[in-house]
């Protein structure tokens, strides 16, 4: 913390100097997924290297707070240990539990009694409350867990399965007839929200699945073009049968 205090004091950094609450935002973004990709690289030094650059985050954030006496680090710490120790009455306290099952039940009646004391107006609790700038496969999958809790759930894969056919059917019928984009592109949500759910039967995360999907599509077109480069050719005269050609080749290697 004292690093960090130095970077923000009066010879400090100027770009350090300079930021706001608002302004690194991004940056906490952004790190954690640098932080999930050393993770599923399994690239031990990068992992250990990203997790700094997330608590350099953190502390920066700790140390705004503090020079604009909002709250401390130490504040931020005790935060933290009250609401384990109060969301684990299992670990922490005589309170017995069957299985997980019963570990998510208690887990979820404590976060609603933490929302219900803050809801100082008395407006209505909302179900879903997750995050507004969580990825939308990433919420469809949270969603689809809540739901589960909930006893709202299809009972086995085939039922999901059954249901994305179902949506992919109504979405070729939308596009067939040429319908509004906004029909079209409901119908598509609709599509890409029971996938998630058809992955979450499937004891797969759809945010997570797409990015190993991009990732090997990346790496499979970046050695296609080396292999373009490294036999001379000219991407841009090339047919498209040549360039599936390449693609195969490419696939059969790896």
């Amino acid at each position: 913390m004292q690093i960090v205090k130095d970077l923000r004091g009066p010879d400090g950094c100027p770009w350090d100097k300079e930021q706001t609450h608002e302004s690194l935002a991004p940056f906490a973004i952004e790190e954690v997924y640098e932080l999930i990709e050393s993770i599923e690289r399994n690239d031990t030094e990068h992992f250990k290297e990203e997790l700094g650059d997330v608590l350099f985050q953190v502390a920066l954030h700790c140390q705004l707070a503090e020079e604009l006496n909002e709250f401390s680090y130490r504040d931020v710490l005790q935060t933290l240990c009250e609401k384990l120790v109060r969301r684990h009455p299992h670990v922490f306290s005589d309170v017995k539990v069957k299985d997980i099952n019963e570990v998510w039940s208690n887990w979820e009646k404590i976060k609603k009694q933490e929302k219900e004391s803050k809801n100082k107006q008395n407006q209505p609790i909302k179900t879903f409350d997750f995050p507004a700038a969580l990825p939308a496969l990433q919420r469809a999958h949270k969603i689809g867990v809540k739901s589960e809790k909930l006893k709202f759930d299809w009972q086995h894969p085939d039922d999901v399965f059954n249901k994305v056919l179902e949506e992919l059917n109504e979405l070729k019928v939308e596009v067939e007839q040429n319908s509004a984009k906004e029909k079209i592109q409901e119908e598509f949500g609709d599509l890409l929200f029971s996938l998630a759910q058809w992955a979450r039967h499937l004891n797969l995360e759809a945010e997570q699945t797409l990015r190993k999907a991009n990732s090997k599509f990346e790496n499979r077109f970046n050695k296609m073009m080396s292999l373009v480069s490294k036999k001379k050719l000219d991407w841009n005269l090339l047919s498209d049968s040549e360039k599936e050609s390449l693609w195969q080749e490419i696939k059969n290697i790896n």
